[in-house]
């Protein structure tokens, strides 16, 4: 607790003195008046902030880039005296700032001034919006009262930290995926790599080098000729994304966050369409995480639980590489289940990233590239002929989604 200002008890002193040494009734009144006055002074500026209880909670802590926040500050003053007047300010992070602030007015707190009574509890709402992805904490929560005549200023801070984490806004790209080459198919398509035993279509005549096991007994004696079971086509549904935050060969010597902003929002939201059709996801990057500093990743699974740690790890990602895309990639070969669909992001194509591509292509995985900048026409053809999918994000896909 911080006590700032003056009150003049020298002068309370000099009246008193003169009071007690000339008898006066009017300096006596005088000086007897000044001591009261600073013992009311003292005594309302230490119990200012006494007793006074402050909390902070956001209507939700995790939201997409653009969408409102609001922040519900409740203060409590416990004790029987009431306050002259309070001044809260709350403290904001980088990528939060108030909603609709005009120009001249500041973007790193939010404050409201008002006049507690004894006993009363009180609720102030801020309107926040999220400007920036990431992961967030508002706070500290600074209170600042005064004595009941205004001579101090009494200023406390309540140590809080509110998480917020801001996922990437979502762009308007289209969905790109391709079929996996596991042998577990999981669901039905118009032509798939290999047939689902789960959905039986029909009996057709028995051909040579059909399995016996696939001979429809029923069928064959009933028709009194060799018919074979026939199953509805079927794929795997699956996709591992690896992400490069590297916008150059040279990861260690620049970095480009316009470029990055962008592959972490296309990522976000290649992310969210795989998941919301079902597919397994998995994220694998060679960035930092701003609160770790580690390099974080998401085993393949299913649901809304991989899906929340996708985008938080792609929400908490910083500009810079912790390594060069090949070698964390190839480095993470092994954990991807066989067959998976891969799925590169990647500001620009290297010639070290389409080495890495073509081994996890050797290794029976169908891999798509997907960057932001053209790639080298040589490096595109020799990708594409070897089976990996190039493509590159049209402009109009790039913009933020309506």
């Amino acid at each position: 607790m911080q006590l700032t200002g003056r009150f003049e008890w020298s002068v309370v002193f000099l009246f008193v003195l003169l009071a007690a040494f000339s008898r006066s009734p009017a300096l006596i009144v005088l000086g007897a008046g000044g001591l009261v006055l600073g013992g009311v002074v003292w005594l309302t500026a230490r119990l200012a902030l006494v007793a006074l209880e402050a909390s902070v909670e956001v209507s939700a802590d995790h939201v997409v880039a653009g969408e409102g926040i609001t922040a519900t500050v409740r203060i409590a003053n416990r004790k029987p005296l009431p306050l002259p007047w309070l001044d809260l300010r709350l403290f904001l992070p980088e990528g939060i700032a108030p909603d609709k602030a005009g120009v001249g007015v500041p973007k790193g707190w939010v404050n409201a001034g008002f006049s507690p009574r004894a006993l009363e509890r009180l609720t102030v709402r801020f309107p926040l919006e999220s400007v920036q992805r990431g992961a967030y904490a508002l706070g500290p929560l600074r209170l600042r009262a005064s004595d009941w005549l205004g001579f101090f200023s009494v200023e406390r801070s309540v140590d809080v930290a509110v998480p917020v984490v801001i996922y990437p806004a979502p762009l308007a790209t289209r969905d790109r995926h391709l079929p996996s080459l596991r042998p577990l198919a999981e669901t039905a398509v118009r032509r798939g790599l290999l047939p689902d035993p789960l959905r039986f279509r029909g009996v057709r005549l028995h051909q040579t080098g059909d399995p016996r096991k696939e001979i429809h007994w029923k069928a064959s004696a009933r028709l009194r000729t060799l018919h074979t079971k026939l199953y509805e086509p079927a794929t795997s549904l699956d996709a591992v994304f690896l992400v490069n935050v590297a916008s150059y060969e040279q990861y260690w010597i620049q970095a480009d966050p316009e470029a990055v902003e962008l592959v972490v929002s296309a990522a976000a939201d290649l992310v969210r369409e795989a998941a919301s059709a079902g597919r397994q996801v998995g994220l694998v990057t060679n960035g930092i995480d701003n609160l770790t500093h580690e390099r974080p990743r998401s085993a393949l699974a299913r649901g809304p639980r991989s899906l929340m740690r996708s985008l938080e790890i792609l929400a908490r990602l910083g500009p810079y590489a912790v390594n060069s895309p090949e070698v964390v990639f190839l480095a993470e070969r092994g954990r991807i289940p066989w067959g998976a669909t891969i799925i590169v992001v990647s500001p620009k194509i290297s010639t070290g990233l389409a080495t890495a591509m073509l081994a996890l292509r050797r290794a029976h995985h169908r891999v798509l590239a997907l960057s932001i900048f053209p790639s080298q026409p040589e490096v595109a053809s020799h990708l594409i002929a070897r089976g990996v999918v190039v493509d590159v994000l049209h402009p109009a896909e790039l913009r933020r989604a309506v």
